[in-house]
């Protein structure tokens, strides 16, 4: 079953083609207000209506134990449920991959404050219906996440708004750390969707000064990392059947975004588990050339090798932090390939965010 259901009491959205569209008025405290966008010279698009209530099915076939088998018109069903969302943190990667020095980035901060206390007002994902839609809204948290300690870093919200957000944030950082802890099955609270659900709470602990949320994305990264082998495979992906090398590439984006994103708060967070970090990374980029080695430990030819699926941007789009910290030939032989690399779950265009860093 797929079933959203939004928050109404503010209009606006956004049609097919991706156009933003801008209500003709807005609701504020039960009174009529001028548009957003007239409050400043930066318009403010509309991010469509708050998602309070999301369920979803599974994107599998129901007999797939290895959860690699895909049905298509379910995978269609849950991608329709989710596009809301994804529109909306889309939104708030593109505000916040403004320039720190560009002229109109405090006005767009204070579009994308305005988008994230319009959604923290809501409640906005405080009723997951389902097993499926609690696993699959931990990238998306991520996202809303690093784009508002992004923007905070230029130009801190006012106290109304902060207080608004951080509370919001912090409460669907507890559920998820929660969730993951007690209730999500053996495989997911280990595997890729335990590192994302790391990304997304110690991003909101780092964002909202949280230590408990930020120590538990800690730990989850470790927790993750550790269980590579030796070679650097994820033992849990490589279950995986043929897209055992997709979900290996799915889970080192919010290891290697994470350990960077915290590094500035535990300044070890690429060493554990004796730099396997690096391992898991140098596997995943010799895999992408040779596909082979990730078949030898799955049992199976893969998806890269077979043409059902190709390398995209945003699968490697964790390649911009790495190299922050890192050096490697084959990470910057295929960031200099593949670039701009964005992906807005992990913060927007870090092609532009990291050269611009690496200016300071």
């Amino acid at each position: 079953m797929q079933t959203i259901r939004f928050w109404t009491p503010c209009e606006g959205h956004v049609d097919r083609r991706r156009k933003w569209q801008f209500p003709s008025i807005i609701m504020t405290m039960g009174l009529l207000a001028a548009p957003s966008y007239a409050l400043a010279a930066v318009k403010c698009p509309s991010v469509g209506k708050p998602v309070v209530s999301l369920e979803l099915g599974s994107r599998y076939e129901s007999n797939d134990k290895s959860r690699s088998d895909i049905d298509e018109n379910a995978d269609a069903a849950v991608d329709k449920a989710l596009k809301p969302i994804d529109v909306y943190v889309r939104s708030l990667a593109n505000l916040s991959d403004q320039s720190p020095k560009a002229s109109t980035r405090d006005e767009t901060n204070r579009c994308l404050y305005r988008a994230l206390s319009s959604w923290a007002d809501a409640g906005a994902l405080s009723d997951l219906g389902t097993l499926n839609a609690k696993l699959a809204i931990s990238p998306r948290v991520a996202g809303m996440a690093i784009s508002y300690h992004d923007a905070k870093a230029v130009t801190p919200p006012d106290d109304e708004q902060k207080k608004a957000i951080e509370t919001w944030l912090q409460s669907l950082g507890v559920k998820l750390m929660t969730f993951f802890d007690e209730d999500a099955p053996k495989m997911a609270s280990r595997n890729n969707l335990r590192a994302w659900a790391g990304l997304a709470v110690g991003q909101i602990g780092v964002a909202t000064d949280n230590d408990q949320l930020s120590s538990w994305g800690a730990k989850t990264n470790e927790m993750v990392i550790c269980s590579a082998d030796d070679d650097g495979g994820l033992p849990l992906e490589m279950k995986r059947g043929d897209k055992a090398l997709h979900y290996q590439l799915h889970a080192v984006g919010p290891l290697v975004v994470n350990a960077a994103l915290l590094n500035a708060k535990f300044n070890d967070s690429f060493s554990v588990c004796q730099g396997k970090l690096d391992r898991i990374v140098d596997f995943t980029l010799s895999a992408l050339q040779k596909p082979e080695l990730a078949a030898a430990k799955a049992g199976t030819e893969q998806t890269f090798s077979t043409g059902k699926e190709k390398l995209e941007p945003f699968q490697i789009a964790w390649l911009e932090p790495y190299l922050k910290f890192r050096q490697s030939e084959k990470a910057t032989r295929l960031a200099e390939r593949y670039r701009p690399l964005s992906n807005s779950n992990l913060g927007g265009n870090l092609t532009s965010q990291y050269s611009a860093k690496s200016k300071k």
